[in-house]
């Protein structure tokens, strides 16, 4: 499959330069950034054949399901249903499901807070106001995402120090931080595709940091990992 294409710029030329911008400014270049990550995905995936979709669709699954060791019983997985936009990574989870791990998908609650549900992929799910799927059912608290065995993590962009661009909302910026080291290092991914891999993004301090990414090529070391 040939690579998708890549037109992203950050405004920054080093991972540090955040610090001398104002609050305004990082917003702003966030902003920038998002602006052109949206249409790019939605660029590429329509120039994508189906052939092209369906093996995409495959490096996901395979990536995600090498993160499951092979003799494990039943885990939960923290996962999301994606956008028709965003990394192809639904077949993962049913294949997942159908050999017996639970999945957890979130869903938006007030206060710009996520509780979290187990997803059956033959139940249809209402969508939420932003167009994605939310399971109905019984509702879980952060601990659920804290506690599960595997933390797959949406985002537009990933640094090669670790940061994340996220959509805006700050979902996950709040929860990761729940996170014990060691969780975050062996059990938490962050989940684009490979050309949103960037060298540096713009930041606050409190954006999250994660140590790996999964992409359709694999799964890579971010930040001290990389070392």
């Amino acid at each position: 499959m040939k690579p998708e294409p890549s037109t992203l710029s950050t405004p920054h030329k080093s991972n540090d330069v955040s610090h001398s911008k104002t609050p305004e400014d990082i917003a702003l270049d966030k902003q920038i950034l998002r602006s052109q990550i949206r249409p790019q995905r939605l660029i590429a995936k329509n120039a994508r054949t189906a052939a092209e979709h369906e093996q995409m669709k495959q490096q996901y699954r395979d990536h995600i399901l090498s993160l499951i060791p092979k003799d494990a019983q039943a885990q939960t997985i923290a996962a999301y249903l994606p956008t028709a936009s965003e990394p192809p990574i639904t077949a993962a989870l049913h294949d997942l499901h159908a050999r017996g791990h639970r999945i957890l998908v979130p869903v938006v609650r007030p206060a710009r807070t996520l509780a979290w549900v187990v997803w059956n992929p033959h139940v249809e799910h209402p969508l939420n106001g932003l167009g994605i799927a939310e399971p109905e059912g019984e509702e879980y608290d952060t601990q659920a995402f804290v506690a599960a065995d595997l933390r797959l993590v949406p985002a537009l962009a990933y640094a090669r120090n670790g940061r994340r661009l996220g959509q805006g909302g700050g979902y996950y910026d709040r929860i990761i931080p729940a996170l014990s080291a060691d969780k975050l290092r062996e059990s938490t991914v962050g989940v684009v595709f490979s050309h949103e891999v960037l060298e540096s993004i713009p930041y606050d301090k409190w954006d999250a940091v994660l140590p790996r990414v999964l992409t359709e090529n694999g799964i890579e070391p971010l930040g001290d990992s990389a070392l």
